[in-house]
This record gives structure tokens, C-alpha cells and sequence, in this order.
């Protein structure tokens, strides 16, 4: 169930500023990509956090409120939770429906909010691993890499001078504005057969290093949740070892790990805030530069 399925939702974007204002400071925008709303992270956040939620039952309802728990805290360290009220337009003489929605989106709220006294009890975090191993990189399995088949679904993503569409700036030119979701299902007629030799190479090198730097310091991996399981990213650095151009995503498999593709690394962050707040540097947690770009875009 989508959240837009659930309940009657107005002024998405001003909401979802005020949620990111209301939270404690993080930054929710792409750095490189042109996403559709300066809050693309946080609108997929919230959508994917709401979606959890329904699925495990973890939406609290009462009479004329409902609520969930969003994950995020306040600065003052107080859990934030989507109050839902009943619609003044809900017919209770007919089914719900995508007409006759029961609720709409009232407004983010406190725990310590009066409009909380409600509930008996607050809704729990969404869950997303029943084994937490999986979030580690485990630097005794082998890394399966299969390279040609990386390459030939992505080539777009790498940089020009390796065949890729990505500017020195780490701008996808592929990209338009409003293309910010990740499609990495690409036809047979978007695949390419050629490989370059020279970005062949430099995928290999990039993933051997990744996986060594992985095997000495297991923070290096970072996981995230994508299609229904956990994954984890590594760096891979093409062009210098400062920036990384691209993030792998490593699956595993029993007693292995297969490199599944290669994302752009704003979606890779979407893709790992699900979970929690990235603080890895690669990813762009710490790094000076995008601290600035934050404080730049007010978010």
C-alpha cells in the first residue's frame, strides 16, 4: 500500500520541508543528479518507510487518527510520527476506496505530542533484516565480479573517457531533470555488446581494490535495501582515489558475494538512508564538500 493509496495527501513537497526541518539536519538532496524536489532522498524515504510499515502492521489506528513511526528524530532527540485524520469528504456508509480514502495527512509530529495521547502505544520502527551479519561485509567470502555483464548493462554510468555518459563533474549527461529513480532493468536494445577494453580494465582494478579496502576495514561496505533484501555498496574510485565515480553492489549468496551492478552514488545514498543515516565518508556523510553543498541548498 502507498501512502498516496492510504490517505488523502496535500502539498507533498511543503510537507516533506517541513519534515526535513523538523529532523535532525541531514542532507536530502542528490549532489549530481537534477532530482525532481530539492527533498528527492526524504520524499523516497517516507514513501518506502510508509510502504514497510503497512506491510509489517505497524500503522497505528484509532477512532479518527492513525500514525506510524517515520525513524527520524528531532534534534532534541524525540521520535517523529505521521499523524493521519479522518477525512471530512470519508463516507463510512460506503467502502473505502481510492475515491472514499478514510484519512489524509495531517502533520509530522513530536512523541511528546498532546495529539499522540491517543494511541496506547507508539507504532515501532519498521524492521528490514532478520539477520544483522548481512550488514557486514564478511572479508572470508569471495567476491564473484562479473565484469562484462556490469559493463554491458552500464555503460551509460561510467565516465566519458571510459565510454560512460558522466562528466568530469560527476553529472550523468543522460540524465534529464526529472529522472532521478534508478531503472536498472535495461532492455536488450539499451544493453551494449561492445565493451571497451580500457573500461574493462578499469572496473577490474577499481573492484579489486574495493574488495581489499573492504577486507581491512568492514565500515568501508555500506549496506543498503533494495527490492525486498540487503546489499552492500563499496567505492569505486576510476578516476582518482579522492571521489568515487560509482558504488558496487555486492549480494550475497550463502557462502559468497556477487557484484550485481553499479549505481550512480546519489542513489545509492537513497538507496542506503532506508536503513540509516550513511556515515560513511565515500558516501558522502562527512566529506567537506558536501557538507557545503547542504548548507548551500538550505536542507
Amino acid at each position: 500500500m502507498k501512502i498516496f493509496d492510504y490517505a488523502v495527501v496535500a502539498d507533498w513537497d511543503s510537507r516533506l520541508s517541513s519534515l526535513a526541518q523538523m529532523a535532525e539536519p541531514e542532507r536530502w538532496s542528490y549532489l549530481n543528479i537534477n532530482g525532481k524536489s530539492a527533498t528527492i532522498i526524504l520524499d523516497n524515504y517516507i514513501k518506502y518507510t510508509f510502504e514497510r510499515a503497512y506491510d509489517q502492521q505497524k500503522i497505528a489506528e484509532a477512532d479518527n487518527l492513525a500514525c506510524f513511526n517515520t525513524g527520524l528524530l528531532t534534534a532534541g532527540q524525540e521520535e517523529i510520527f505521521a499523524v493521519f485524520a479522518t477525512s471530512d469528504r470519508y463516507d463510512r456508509t460506503i467502502s473505502i476506496s481510492p475515491e472514499n480514502k478514510k484519512w489524509y495527512l495531517k502533520s509530522w509530529v513530536r512523541s511528546g505530542d498532546h495529539s499522540l495521547t491517543n494511541f496506547f502505544e507508539f507504532p515501532t520502527l519498521v524492521e528490514y533484516w532478520s539477520d544483522p551479519s548481512h550488514l557486514v561485509f564478511d572479508p572470508k567470502l569471495q567476491v564473484q565480479l562479473n565484469l562484462d555483464h556490469i559493463i554491458r548493462d552500464n555503460l551509460n554510468r561510467f565516465p566519458e573517457e571510459l565510454g560512460g555518459k558522466v562528466d568530469k563533474k560527476g553529472i550523468p549527461t543522460d540524465l534529464l531533470p526529472q529522472s532521478d529513480e534508478e531503472d536498472p532493468e535495461i532492455s536488450a536494445s539499451e544493453a551494449t555488446d561492445e565493451i571497451p577494453l580500457s573500461t574493462r580494465n578499469a572496473l577490474e582494478g577499481a573492484m579489486k581494490q574495493s574488495v581489499r579496502l573492504a577486507q581491512r576495514n568492514y565500515r568501508i561496505a555500506v549496506p543498503q535495501f533494495y527490492r525486498g533484501r540487503i546489499q552492500l555498496l563499496l567505492p569505486l574510485y576510476l578516476r582518482n582515489a579522492t571521489n568515487p565515480d560509482l558504488a558496487l553492489t555486492l549480494e550475497r549468496h550463502g557462502g559468497w558475494y556477487r557484484a550485481a551492478t553499479v549505481l550512480y552514488p546519489d542513489w545509492a545514498y537513497g538507496h542506503a538512508r532506508l536503513l540509516a543515516r550513511p556515515n560513511s565518508e565515500w558516501l558522502g556523510g562527512f566529506r567537506t564538500d558536501v557538507v557545503d553543498a547542504v548548507k548551500k541548498k538550505k536542507l
